[in-house]
């Protein structure tokens, strides 16, 4: 099982927004395909998944703040 975490965006250590999931549980994603759009203070980010498989849970929903390091989504591994 693959854990998704929120991205540390450098020395601010600010909370991300979670602005869009672009997957849904239950649906795959193949590796390097974006999976989430953040936003902090600073800028708007789209997020890829570094492995494929099979969204199994989502954690937080869109509009939600999230620290960083924080666990937002699990992924089976193909």
């Amino acid at each position: 099982m693959y854990e998704v975490l929120a991205p540390n965006l450098g020395q601010s250590n600010s909370d991300i927004t979670i602005e869009q999931w672009f997957k849904a549980e239950g649906d795959h994603i193949d590796a390097e395909e974006v999976l989430f759009e953040m936003s902090n203070m600073k800028l708007n980010q789209e997020v890829t998944c570094p492995v494929a498989g099979t969204v199994v849970k989502l954690y937080y929903e869109e509009g939600d703040q999230v620290p960083p390091k924080t666990k937002i989504a699990d992924i089976q591994e193909d």
